[in-house]
């Protein structure tokens, strides 16, 4: 039987698939002889010196590797048919069909079982396809050829350095090595322990731009870097931390004071990488606050038959340890006086660890207490802060009654709270109000009132002898200070009426003083008629002082009187005007700094991508700013806006760098701008302008008064 012309082309389209396949099975083999070849390199075999046994050795094993992989993929080229028909999915099993037809035909002892017409056909429509296909496009061999070219070129590689001359290869293992890579920080772990007697938990941050801790916290910084060593810097000093592992350091720091943490991370040659900077600021333990809420005020008693409901309140931000109420009870007179320390049993009420109340009841009676003692009473307070000093409260007085007699000078440390503006006038409503009540008090509640307004009164009196000079000093009679001295009264009067004081604001005050007297004798006594009879008089007197001439003190002395003869005399053309140099105003040094970095900010926000150098610039204004007060908040924020333009620096983003700096650069001209002084204020519009000069000339030139018999 003769084959159809169109077998000639389905044979011939297979027969060139089978061929590509084949080479391509032998440029994959010879890579992977190739690459068998450059890891016994690796291993050491053959010796660096023998340049014909790397060569020899690498040929041979591409040559077997190409050997065998063609042999092993022989089946594979057998059913090329199917490959195709695998790839080029239009043939539709025609081109299986006419390869197996084309077979049985090439088979002299098989006999066709396909009508020949079908066979025809077949054959027919596959060469047709046939005509079609590119079994380049098939079977593309970019893969082969690429794993052939870079292990060829890897081989090579090897081949020639195994090639090279001994000495070119001592030459170029002379050579100095590559700079290795610069140290950074990757991870920087800070953990918190606060002091024992804070009972808190220690707390843990990753990375922080700002640590917060309680003075005497142990703050442990645990640092992962690329680095041969790395150190810490605090404005007390420098210390390197201690290797824990590879590429860990470890350190320990006590928080005492307000400042940064500087991190620098160095090679082994002493090159220092970028800087991680990490403000610090220290919370301080507050003292405690103590307060006596009950009575609150110093007390004046009849006798030592008396109990006194004391109530006490303590805080601490922390939390308190003790609790107590001290007294002094304080005996005698002149300079013999006697002290004796006690303390008040007292019933603490614990809200929590850090407010306590306390309540007593305090009999005076078994202290012995004589007329004229007293005791000085406070409560203390103390927290768990080891080496802290105690807390007082306000202190205050409790006095037995002596004749005549009041609080003794320098016991009474804070008297209530009306009689820091104590006045002749509040001494009169005063007395007036106590005798509006004096049906519904008892005798001797309505005395010892009465005795508290004389003491009142003698205060009002000291404070006018004060201003005075102390020209009313005692004169060395045995008269108590409630009783007048009708002889030395009498002369006073009669001095006043020579008229040998020239100044009569000197006179009213002098006969105020002496109303004031008689009114406190009055008061001491109960007698509240003369008292306020007194007390109106010297009033008037005082107010008579004031509006005189406003001259109330001592009259000029000697040597600084002025001699009125000389006024507008001399020569004229002798008047020169004095010229002085200006005196340069002093800038406070915190000014001068903040200025300065300002200045840097606002240079390097210019131009953030202006060098390798900006990010260690960055770190290094922000470390200037916070030397410059540590403890300041504003001067933290700027510091760890300058922080995050460093890191913004060192990936690259300009824009986020320059963000921040202006960030930066405003926080800080705010914090500049707290610290100068107030301008002026602003100019006001015309007309308020003249009526403000109508009311001060006003002001300067008031009218003159009339008197009572003027028109």
């Amino acid at each position: 039987m003769t084959a159809p012309p169109e077998s000639a082309a389905v044979r011939a389209i297979l027969a060139r698939a089978a061929r590509r396949l084949a080479w391509m099975s032998a440029a994959e083999g010879a890579a992977i002889g190739l690459g068998l070849a450059l890891a016994l390199a690796a291993a050491g075999w053959p010796a660096p010196g023998a340049a014909w046994r790397s060569v020899f050795a690498g040929l041979s094993l591409a040559a077997a590797g190409a050997g065998a992989r063609v042999l092993t993929s022989s089946g594979r080229r057998r059913h090329v048919a199917h490959l195709v028909e695998r790839r080029a999915p239009q043939c539709r099993n025609l081109l299986v069909t006419a390869s197996e037809l084309l077979a049985r035909s090439a088979a002299s002892h098989s006999t066709p079982h396909v009508a020949e017409h079908v066979r025809t056909i077949v054959l027919r429509q596959a060469a047709r396809l046939a005509g079609g296909l590119d079994p380049a496009a098939l079977f593309p061999a970019r893969n082969a050829l690429t794993a052939l070219g870079a292990a060829a070129m890897l081989w090579a590689l090897v081949v020639s350095r195994a090639a090279l001359p001994r000495a070119v290869r001592a030459t170029r293992s002379s050579q100095p090595a590559s700079p290795a890579p610069a140290a950074s920080i990757t991870i920087v772990d800070v953990t918190i322990a606060p002091p024992a007697y804070a009972a808190a938990p220690a707390q843990s941050l990753r990375d922080p731009a700002r640590v917060e801790a309680l003075v005497g916290s142990r703050v442990r910084l645990t640092v992962r870097a690329t680095a041969a060593a790395v150190s810490i810097e605090t404005v007390r000093g420098r210390q390197v931390l201690a290797a824990a592992g590879p590429n860990a350091f470890t350190g320990e720091l006590l928080a005492d004071a307000d400042g940064y943490i500087a991190i620098a991370p160095a090679t082994s040659d002493g090159r220092v990488g970028t800087r991680r900077l990490i403000g610090l600021t220290v919370a301080a333990d507050a003292a405690p606050r103590v307060r006596l809420t009950a009575p609150g005020r110093d007390l004046l008693l009849p006798d030592a038959r008396h109990t006194i409901e004391l109530g006490v309140e303590a805080d601490d931000d922390i939390g308190l340890a003790s609790l107590r109420l001290r007294y002094t009870k304080v005996s005698g007179a002149g300079e013999r006086f006697t002290f004796a320390e006690g303390q008040v049993p007292l019933e603490i009420a614990r809200a929590g660890a850090r407010r306590w109340t306390a309540r007593a009841r305090w009999r005076l009676d078994g202290l012995g207490l004589e007329p004229g003692d007293m005791v000085v009473y406070r409560a203390v307070a103390t927290d768990a802060r080891p080496g802290s000093a105690p807390s007082e409260s306000d202190a205050f007085i409790a006095e037995l009654l002596a004749p005549g007699g009041g609080a003794a000078a320098g016991f009474a440390l804070d008297p209530e709270g009306e009689r820091y503006a104590v006045s002749q006038q509040m001494v009169i409503l005063k007395t007036e109000r106590l005798a509006a009540r004096r049906g519904a008090l008892t005798a001797a509640a309505f005395t010892a009132e009465a005795q508290e307004l004389a003491a009142e009164q003698r205060k009002v009196r000291a404070e006018f002898v004060f201003m005075m000079g102390g020209e009313l000093a005692d004169d060395g009679s045995e008269a108590g200070s409630t009783d007048l001295d009708e002889v030395a009264e009498a002369e006073g009067e009669s001095d006043l009426a020579a008229g040998r004081s020239a100044n009569q604001g000197q006179v009213a005050l002098r006969r105020g003083i002496r109303a004031m007297s008689r009114a406190a004798a009055a008061l001491t006594r109960a007698d509240l008629a003369l008292a306020l009879t007194h007390e109106r008089a010297a009033l008037a007197q005082l107010e008579r002082a004031f509006s005189h001439a406003r001259i109330i003190l001592r009259a000029l002395a000697q040597r600084e009187r002025l001699d009125p003869s000389r006024r507008l005399t001399g020569v004229m053309t002798d008047i020169a005007r004095g010229a002085r140099a200006s005196a340069e105003p002093e800038l406070a040094p915190r000014v001068t700094a903040l200025r300065a970095a300002l200045s840097a900010i606002a240079e390097l926000a210019g131009s953030p991508r202006s060098g390798a150098d900006a990010p260690e610039r960055a770190l290094a204004l922000a470390e200037r700013v916070l030397r410059v007060d540590p403890s300041d908040e504003a001067l933290h924020e700027v510091a760890e806006l300058l922080a995050t333009a460093a890191g913004a620096m060192g990936r690259g983003r300009a824009d986020d760098a320059r963000s921040s700096l202006d960030r930066a650069a405003t926080r800080l001209a705010t914090a500049l701008r707290a610290g100068l002084p107030q301008t002026s204020r602003p100019a006001l519009p015309p007309e308020l302008n003249r009526l403000s000069g109508a009311l001060n000339d006003a002001l300067r030139h008031p009218r003159p008064a009339r008197g009572r018999g003027g028109a």
